[in-house]
């Protein structure tokens, strides 16, 4: 060999990209019903137990509406009267001469959240905040001479009601955390410091349910986890739930477990009532966000399964996401933006819902999202559904999804400059 010759190596071949799947659908072998034979001894049946509350039914928050924090050292935490908010004396200015007045049993409090919503639809009205006797409503005298001087500035909606009662996040989830990469850890630990002295409970629910033995493990094992969750939540608790699965791209159908390690789906009633079935007393009046793709969505018969589900769980709200492969992550933002406002704030969902949609722009570019609700003026249950899309006038005019290239030249250009959009009329002329 020269001394100029040089040794090439063979190309390598590329490397395959082994990072765990992120979105929340795929293919599996279809099943109608699980495998294996039932069991002799039937599961157990779950049945709502009535628990005392060892807090008081109307407990206050032990955070200040106005900078949002709690007490140290000498500041003090006042209570109102007609609501479980409370405002803290480094927020509210009260005359030295006063402070010990306003601390009487006598003496009524109204937070400035109530006050603003009592004048709202009449003319403005000065902050007072103490009365003698009783509300202002019922005739309560001002006990300050002057208005109530505020230090800072109310940064939530006028409507917020900070939640001080127990919080519960139940996260189903199939074959663990490692199966569908999710924010909802993210999140529980966001919501846990709102909700000091245990008034917070995290619980995932790992469900694999292919078999009817593994059906009968999974409903035998949520016995303990349901009656600790009960004594938790109490009267006045509230609960958050989360549906982690895959999809089968090709039906809609949902994962139901692994069979000789390999996924099989059933049908969407056939999962969910099997997995939220020992929860259903818990999850009634609760939100729940699917994080499941889109397929369940696309398909009619699966969304009407799905439909029907959710209203006989009887849940205020169901949310899911229409995107094909969709992305839980792409979703943080929205899923904390609504942890904040309609758990910790008591915010009505339906009212926050352009606000949660606002703070996440990218989930919008990513998918559409699905809101169901409970119609309330309906004399049957009845469910509300309504899509929400986000507009763009380059990648989503109207909210409708331009392709990333032109089907025609291949081109991949800005579409801001020329666009047009056709319209077909495919109705058929009826002779009269």
């Amino acid at each position: 060999m020269s001394p100029s010759s040089k040794l090439v190596s063979p190309p390598m071949p590329p490397k395959k990209n082994v990072a765990k799947k992120h979105a929340a659908g795929g293919s599996a072998k279809r099943i109608g019903a699980p495998l294996g034979s039932p069991p002799a001894s039937p599961a157990p049946v779950f049945e709502q137990v009535s628990v005392e509350l060892e807090l008081p039914i109307e407990s206050h928050s032990m955070w200040c509406l106005i900078c949002r924090d709690g007490t140290v050292d000498d500041v003090l935490l006042y209570e109102c009267d007609t609501c479980t908010c409370v405002m803290c004396s480094n927020c509210i200015d009260i005359p030295a001469e006063y402070l010990q007045v306003v601390q009487r049993p006598n003496i009524r409090f109204v937070c400035l959240s109530c006050h603003t919503q009592s004048a709202l639809g009449t003319s403005p009205a000065p902050y007072f905040g103490f009365y003698h006797d009783n509300l202002p409503a019922q005739g309560g005298q001002a006990v300050l001479p002057q208005f109530l001087r505020l230090n800072g500035k109310l940064e939530a909606a006028s409507c917020t009601s900070f939640l001080s009662a127990p919080i519960a996040v139940i996260h189903f989830i199939i074959g663990g955390h490692d199966e569908v990469i999710t924010p909802v850890p993210l999140l529980s630990s966001y919501l846990k410091h709102f909700f000091p002295n245990s008034g917070y409970m995290y619980l995932e629910v790992v469900f694999d349910v292919a078999t009817h033995k593994q059906i009968n493990k999974y409903t035998c094992m949520q016995e303990a986890r349901v009656a600790e969750l009960t004594q938790h939540l109490g009267r006045t608790g509230r609960a958050l739930a989360f549906f982690s699965d895959h999809s089968e791209c090709d039906s809609g159908w949902l994962f139901a477990g692994k069979v000789k390690g390999e996924f099989v789906a059933m049908s969407i009633s056939q999962v969910l009532c099997t997995v939220l079935r020992p929860y259903a007393s818990t999850l009634k009046g609760t939100h729940i966000v699917f994080l499941v793709c889109g397929s369940v969505v696309q398909y009619e018969d699966p969304f009407f399964e799905f439909k029907d589900t959710v209203l006989e769980l009887m849940v205020a709200s169901a949310i899911i996401f229409s995107t094909t492969r969709f992305q839980p992550l792409v979703a943080t933002n929205f899923l904390l933006a609504m942890a904040e406002l309609v758990i910790v704030e008591n915010l009505d969902l339906r009212k926050a819902f352009p606000t949660l949609l606002s703070l996440s722009s990218r989930l919008g570019q990513h998918s559409k999202v699905i809101l169901m609700t409970l119609d309330d003026a309906a004399d049957s249950p009845r469910l509300l559904v309504m899509t929400f899309a986000c507009t763009h006038p380059q990648t989503q005019p109207w909210g409708i999804e331009v392709p990333a290239q032109c089907p025609t030249c291949g081109f991949t250009n800005n579409w801001s400059e020329k666009m047009a959009v056709l319209a077909f009329d495919e109705s058929e002329d009826v002779d009269a």
